[in-house]
């Protein structure tokens, strides 16, 4: 379970170098040809870029829905595996938050997208640039297609057999194979459906299910199921150790004003 939670909890104006959303964030390109070369779906790109490049680390938690927006609008415009995208946020201090995304084709065939940061995980701080190095907080993505899919949840990295059906449930939706994803919500209602669940396994398989909506871009059951949530927590609202869940939960939310 533990790994499952982990996994869920991510007016333009062009100049001739770049692209700027507000006066905290810069985004630049050295190239403006919108190339559309990345075809993963909002879904994936909000779920996996909201948690890991803003609230991990606390990197910029306090980021509005339009700022990370325009971040993953530029990105889906720009980005390609002949043009990098250069991203920094204003954050108090002496120095700025630096993103820089770029898609990687391995001869292989195999298709990353990575981002590195200025952040250093062991001196927890920012950098004055950014250092391909282990110490920089990196995260890195495999491509197929619509689907885009952390690298611990490769197929390969996964024993469906032996999972229960929340986290069985989670590795369908997320992994790299799209015949997978319809086998989602069936798990978790075979699950919810079952006898008597402790309040944390009720809230993990609705969270689980709350994302299949949004991933189906089913606007009505979203609306329904986050309501239930909220009803949820509120009735388990005096149970110890729901700041995880809730976390999720939040960030869940997040990605359904940013999917709007």
């Amino acid at each position: 379970m533990k790994k499952k939670i982990t996994t869920l909890l991510l007016l333009a104006i062009f100049t001739n170098f770049g692209y700027a959303q507000s006066n905290k964030i810069n985004i630049k390109t050295k190239h403006l040809t919108e190339a559309n070369y990345l075809k993963a779906d909002d879904f994936y790109l909000t779920h996996y870029l909201y948690v890991d490049l803003f609230l991990r680390e606390k990197l910029f938690p306090e980021a509005t829905t339009e700022e990370v927006a325009s971040i993953l609008k530029a990105l889906k415009k720009y980005v390609s595996p002949e043009n990098k995208l250069d991203v920094e946020i204003e954050k108090p201090g002496k120095r700025n938050y630096l993103i820089r995304f770029t898609i990687l084709k391995k001869n292989d065939g195999t298709v990353l997208l990575i981002a590195f940061t200025n952040w250093t995980v062991k001196k927890k701080e920012f950098e004055k640039e950014i250092k391909i190095e282990n110490d920089s907080y990196t995260r890195w993505y495999f491509l197929n297609g619509n689907k885009m899919t952390y690298r611990n949840d490769m197929s390969n990295q996964n024993n469906y057999s032996t999972m229960d059906n929340p986290n069985l449930a989670s590795a369908y939706l997320f992994d790299e194979l799209s015949d997978n994803d319809s086998k989602t919500e069936s798990s978790i209602k075979e699950y919810l459906n079952q006898g008597y669940l402790n309040v944390y396994d009720k809230l993990l398989a609705n969270l689980i299910l709350l994302k299949y909506h949004i991933f189906k871009g089913e606007n009505d059951k979203i609306t329904k199921q986050t309501e239930h949530l909220t009803m949820l927590f509120e009735q388990n609202k005096n149970a110890i150790n729901l700041e995880v869940f809730q976390m999720i939960f939040d960030a869940t939310k997040f990605q359904i004003e940013l999917l709007k």
